[in-house]
Protein backbone atom coordinates (compact mmCIF):
# COMPACT_ATOMS: atom_id res chain seq x y z
CA UNK A 1 0.00 0.00 0.00
CA UNK A 2 3.13 2.18 0.99
CA UNK A 3 4.80 2.09 -2.23
CA UNK A 4 0.85 2.92 -4.31
CA UNK A 5 0.80 6.04 -2.25
CA UNK A 6 4.16 6.81 -3.04
CA UNK A 7 4.07 6.53 -6.73
CA UNK A 8 0.61 8.54 -6.91
CA UNK A 9 2.54 11.64 -4.61
CA UNK A 10 5.36 11.20 -7.57
CA UNK A 11 2.72 11.24 -10.38
CA UNK A 12 0.80 14.21 -9.02
CA UNK A 13 4.37 16.05 -7.87
CA UNK A 14 4.36 15.63 -11.88
CA UNK A 15 1.98 16.49 -13.16
CA UNK A 16 2.31 19.39 -10.94
CA UNK A 17 5.43 20.52 -12.38
CA UNK A 18 4.08 20.43 -15.84
CA UNK A 19 1.35 22.38 -15.15
CA UNK A 20 3.27 25.11 -13.64
CA UNK A 21 6.02 24.97 -16.76
CA UNK A 22 3.02 24.96 -19.02
CA UNK A 23 1.44 28.01 -17.38
CA UNK A 24 4.78 30.14 -17.10
CA UNK A 25 5.39 29.05 -21.02
CA UNK A 26 2.37 30.05 -22.16
CA UNK A 27 2.41 33.51 -20.31
CA UNK A 28 5.22 34.45 -22.11
CA UNK A 29 3.50 33.96 -25.16
CA UNK A 30 0.42 36.72 -25.79
CA UNK A 31 -1.93 35.32 -28.84
CA UNK A 32 -5.00 36.76 -27.25
CA UNK A 33 -6.05 40.51 -27.37
CA UNK A 34 -6.82 40.25 -23.75
CA UNK A 35 -4.35 41.36 -20.98
CA UNK A 36 -2.75 38.09 -19.70
CA UNK A 37 -5.24 36.02 -21.18
CA UNK A 38 -4.42 32.45 -22.04
CA UNK A 39 -5.43 28.90 -24.00
CA UNK A 40 -5.47 27.38 -20.42
CA UNK A 41 -2.77 25.00 -21.39
CA UNK A 42 -2.43 24.11 -17.47
CA UNK A 43 -5.95 23.24 -17.43
CA UNK A 44 -5.13 19.61 -19.64
CA UNK A 45 -3.27 18.44 -15.95
CA UNK A 46 -6.31 19.99 -14.02
CA UNK A 47 -9.04 17.55 -16.52
CA UNK A 48 -6.43 15.00 -16.12
CA UNK A 49 -6.03 14.68 -12.77
CA UNK A 50 -9.64 14.64 -12.21
CA UNK A 51 -10.55 12.31 -14.29
CA UNK A 52 -8.03 9.71 -13.43
CA UNK A 53 -7.30 10.86 -9.48
CA UNK A 54 -10.02 12.28 -8.01
CA UNK A 55 -11.54 15.91 -6.56
CA UNK A 56 -9.28 16.25 -4.18
CA UNK A 57 -6.48 15.62 -5.96
CA UNK A 58 -7.23 18.55 -8.58
CA UNK A 59 -7.95 21.18 -5.86
CA UNK A 60 -4.69 20.47 -4.53
CA UNK A 61 -2.89 20.41 -7.78
CA UNK A 62 -4.23 22.94 -9.03
CA UNK A 63 -4.18 25.55 -6.11
CA UNK A 64 -0.52 24.42 -5.56
CA UNK A 65 -0.17 25.68 -9.20
CA UNK A 66 -1.66 29.42 -8.51
CA UNK A 67 0.17 29.48 -5.40
CA UNK A 68 3.48 28.44 -7.11
CA UNK A 69 3.76 30.50 -10.58
CA UNK A 70 2.63 33.20 -8.51
CA UNK A 71 5.87 32.92 -5.87
CA UNK A 72 7.82 32.06 -8.81
CA UNK A 73 7.19 34.71 -11.23
CA UNK A 74 7.20 37.47 -8.11
CA UNK A 75 3.59 38.14 -8.70
CA UNK A 76 1.77 36.71 -5.17
CA UNK A 77 -0.81 38.70 -3.92
CA UNK A 78 -0.84 41.03 -6.66
CA UNK A 79 -3.58 41.15 -8.58
CA UNK A 80 -2.86 38.23 -11.86
CA UNK A 81 -2.45 35.88 -8.28
CA UNK A 82 -5.80 37.33 -7.53
CA UNK A 83 -7.48 36.89 -11.03
CA UNK A 84 -5.70 33.50 -11.37
CA UNK A 85 -6.85 32.32 -8.06
CA UNK A 86 -10.64 33.00 -8.84
CA UNK A 87 -10.59 32.05 -12.45
CA UNK A 88 -9.37 28.53 -10.63
CA UNK A 89 -11.48 28.28 -7.73
CA UNK A 90 -14.43 28.90 -10.19
CA UNK A 91 -13.74 26.70 -13.09
CA UNK A 92 -12.77 24.02 -10.40
CA UNK A 93 -16.12 24.13 -8.90
CA UNK A 94 -18.17 23.75 -12.00
CA UNK A 95 -15.79 21.14 -13.92
CA UNK A 96 -16.12 18.71 -10.59
CA UNK A 97 -19.63 19.25 -10.73
CA UNK A 98 -20.23 18.68 -13.97
CA UNK A 99 -17.69 15.42 -13.96
CA UNK A 100 -19.54 13.74 -11.20
CA UNK A 101 -23.06 14.42 -12.16
CA UNK A 102 -21.54 13.08 -15.87
CA UNK A 103 -23.19 15.79 -17.61
CA UNK A 104 -21.17 15.94 -20.53
CA UNK A 105 -17.58 14.60 -21.82
CA UNK A 106 -14.47 15.30 -21.11
CA UNK A 107 -14.86 18.32 -23.60
CA UNK A 108 -17.80 19.50 -22.21
CA UNK A 109 -16.23 19.71 -18.83
CA UNK A 110 -13.28 21.54 -20.34
CA UNK A 111 -15.56 24.22 -22.41
CA UNK A 112 -17.56 24.81 -18.88
CA UNK A 113 -14.27 25.07 -16.99
CA UNK A 114 -12.97 27.64 -19.31
CA UNK A 115 -16.38 29.48 -19.48
CA UNK A 116 -16.21 29.74 -15.85
CA UNK A 117 -12.63 30.64 -15.62
CA UNK A 118 -13.28 33.92 -17.41
CA UNK A 119 -15.98 34.57 -15.24
CA UNK A 120 -14.03 34.25 -11.99
CA UNK A 121 -11.46 36.35 -13.93
CA UNK A 122 -14.17 39.36 -14.02
CA UNK A 123 -15.64 38.95 -11.13
CA UNK A 124 -12.13 39.34 -9.49
CA UNK A 125 -10.95 41.69 -11.73
CA UNK A 126 -14.24 44.02 -10.32
CA UNK A 127 -13.23 43.90 -7.06
CA UNK A 128 -9.24 44.14 -7.68
CA UNK A 129 -9.28 47.22 -10.16
CA UNK A 130 -12.81 48.41 -8.02
CA UNK A 131 -14.39 49.02 -11.54
CA UNK A 132 -16.94 47.17 -13.44
CA UNK A 133 -15.12 48.65 -17.01
CA UNK A 134 -13.30 44.96 -16.38
CA UNK A 135 -16.80 43.42 -17.87
CA UNK A 136 -16.09 44.83 -21.17
CA UNK A 137 -13.69 42.32 -21.78
CA UNK A 138 -16.42 39.39 -20.64
CA UNK A 139 -17.64 39.19 -24.16
CA UNK A 140 -14.46 38.39 -25.83
CA UNK A 141 -12.90 36.32 -22.99
CA UNK A 142 -15.88 34.17 -23.10
CA UNK A 143 -15.85 34.12 -27.07
CA UNK A 144 -12.43 32.98 -26.88
CA UNK A 145 -13.06 29.83 -23.59
CA UNK A 146 -15.15 28.00 -26.27
CA UNK A 147 -12.62 26.61 -28.70
CA UNK A 148 -9.82 26.80 -25.90
CA UNK A 149 -11.77 24.68 -23.79
CA UNK A 150 -12.36 22.40 -26.62
CA UNK A 151 -8.64 22.22 -27.48
CA UNK A 152 -7.67 21.64 -23.85
CA UNK A 153 -10.61 19.27 -23.40
CA UNK A 154 -9.42 17.44 -26.63
CA UNK A 155 -6.01 17.28 -25.71
CA UNK A 156 -6.73 15.82 -21.96
CA UNK A 157 -9.09 13.29 -23.45
CA UNK A 158 -6.84 11.42 -25.32
CA UNK A 159 -4.22 11.73 -22.85
CA UNK A 160 -7.17 10.34 -20.44
CA UNK A 161 -7.44 7.55 -23.18
CA UNK A 162 -4.57 6.59 -23.77
CA UNK A 163 -3.76 6.52 -19.70
CA UNK A 164 -6.57 4.04 -19.22
CA UNK A 165 -5.76 1.97 -21.93
CA UNK A 166 -2.31 1.46 -20.25
CA UNK A 167 -3.29 0.92 -17.64
CA UNK A 168 -6.30 -1.40 -17.85
CA UNK A 169 -3.61 -3.96 -19.72
CA UNK A 170 -1.41 -4.00 -16.30
CA UNK A 171 -4.24 -4.74 -14.55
Amino acid sequence: MKREQTKKMVLLANFLAIAIVLNIIESMISIIPVPGAKIGFANIVTLIIIYIYGYKEAVTVTLLRVLLVAVLSGRLLGPTFYLGISGSVFSLIVMIVIHRFKLFGTVGVSVLGSFFHSVGQIIAGIFVIGSTAVLAYLPIMLLISIPAGVLTGMIAAQFISVWTATHNEKT
